[in-house]
């Protein structure tokens, strides 16, 4: 629930702020980070630099392995290319 500031506007919790975050509905990987965080908030863990903290460990793993996985696609494509051309050439 969110609380009121000082000037009378409301102030979205932690949660309130994770739960916004517009995560495509097919991404497993930032589904299940976003579930964590809100489980650790649910369990008092709702410092916003902690919830910040949480996410990055999670989001490094993730980054790695889009690299990884963008690697050997471009490997993949580019055996493609080649047997393309070499198929083209005969």
């Amino acid at each position: 629930m969110s609380e009121q500031s000082g000037a009378g506007e409301p102030v979205p919790t932690v949660a309130e702020v994770v739960e916004s975050w517009k995560v495509p509905a097919d991404a497993p990987v930032a589904l299940q980070i976003r579930h964590n965080i809100l489980v650790a908030i649910e369990g008092g863990y709702d410092d916003p630099q902690l919830v910040a903290d949480l996410a990055v460990g999670p989001l490094v793993v993730a980054v790695g392995r889009l690299e990884v996985d963008l690697a050997d696609a471009r490997r993949r494509i580019a055996a493609l290319e080649q047997a393309l051309t070499r198929r083209d050439a005969d």
